[in-house]
């Protein structure tokens, strides 16, 4: 039940999973206060026609936290909240970050932002139960997630695995490694600190649908998202593994992780199995006219790499039958395409502009044009 009282500061409030979250838990009532890297992250969230429509009022407010790795980051941010939503870690680019990078990129962001904040938790003392958001990548050792070695058994939300230091061959490899890394800091500092609040760990597997933060469609291809995308546009990639959990889902799993009557010190996982390449066939019967038209094709492909899940502890714990690998694909197309149309529908009232505007003065045309660039 939520109270007035109760305060949750969520962290990567920007991001796709964190974006979703943000709305199940203002959705629920609770007040929350997010941290965000500038003023300019801020506004674009309060700009967001769902944040908008739910008439909030001083239910979000906003704290600037530029680096999450320097020492005492959080601890303004922490002051009288009661529960905390950490999601914000880097995520992997399409190896854009050179390999002499990967260790400040991932692995540090990775593991000082979860101690910080924790210790923030700690001094602020008001704080009764921390959601970090983890991987289920942190649990499989890399040879298993990317087929080099079988997985033999069912992985299991207790699973722990040895952290491995870089060099790492891929931007992947390096995201696995951080969040080994930051699962196992925490839990050694829990050990060591024993704070009175509790930790509870979600271990989601490719999170995938609709991500109202991307608002163009070169943006939804940010992201896991991207990957589908990239598979129906005619890419061929991987082998990456078959482990998919719908957005909406791992936003329930948050917000409900706030409940006390959730076993707290403990990791949960959130995954369904399914075939990358499942996503074509998807497509072929739901899209059938965005196929025809060239707006999505079928020649890409992704190797999946069989990662079995048990997940029977998360369906127990919050009741969450995960949503099928195909509503994840049309939630993903759908969106997609949305876009699509709407860039298309934008581009004669662009022309308008432009025609209007070469009726004007020097001067007025050249602000007229940037306009149009910039949209």
């Amino acid at each position: 039940m939520v109270s007035p009282k109760d305060l949750v500061l969520i962290t990567g409030a920007t991001g796709h999973v964190g974006s979703c979250t943000l709305l199940h838990v203002l959705r629920a009532g609770y007040h929350v206060r997010a941290a965000v890297r500038s003023e300019a992250k801020a506004g674009a969230v309060l700009a967001r026609p769902e944040i908008q429509s739910l008439k909030l009022g001083s239910r979000l407010t906003f704290i600037i936290v530029p680096d999450i790795t320097l020492p005492g980051a959080y601890d303004d941010a922490v002051e009288d909240v009661t529960h905390i939503i950490h999601i914000a870690s880097p995520l992997a680019t399409a190896d854009s970050v050179p390999l002499n990078q990967h260790e400040a990129y991932f692995i540090q962001p990775a593991v000082r932002g979860t101690i910080n904040l924790l210790e923030a938790a700690n001094l602020g003392g008001t704080v009764r139960r921390v959601v970090i958001t983890s991987s289920f990548s942190a649990l499989i050792p890399l040879a298993q997630l990317n087929g080099t070695t079988p997985c033999r058994r069912a992985i299991s939300p207790n699973d722990r695995i040895p952290f491995t230091h870089g060099p790492y061959d891929s931007e992947f490899a390096a995201y696995a490694a951080s969040k080994v890394a930051a699962l196992q800091e925490a839990e050694a500092w829990l050990e060591r600190e024993r704070p009175a609040f509790d930790v509870v760990h979600l271990h989601p597997g490719f999170v995938l649908g609709r991500n109202d933060g991307a608002t163009t469609a070169a943006e939804a291809l940010h992201g896991t998202n991207g990957l589908v995308l990239a598979l129906l546009l005619g890419t061929k990639a991987g082998p990456y593994p078959g482990a998919f959990v719908y957005a909406e889902d791992v936003a329930r799993a948050h917000l409900m992780s706030l409940d006390p009557t959730v076993l707290g010190n403990q990791s949960y996982i959130l995954s369904r199995p399914a075939k990358w390449n499942d996503a074509k066939e998807i497509v072929k019967r739901e899209f059938a006219d965005a196929v025809k038209t060239k707006l999505l094709v079928l020649g890409g492909s992704i190797e999946t790499t069989d990662i079995p899940l048990d997940t029977t502890l998360s369906e127990e714990t919050f009741g969450i039958k995960f949503a099928s690998y195909r509503v994840q694909v049309k939630s993903i197309v759908n969106h997609y395409l949305e876009l699509r149309m709407k860039r298309k529908a934008s581009l004669p009232m662009a022309m308008a502009k432009a025609r209007r505007a070469s009726t004007k003065k020097p001067q007025e045309v050249c602000v007229s044009v940037a306009e149009i660039t910039c949209g």
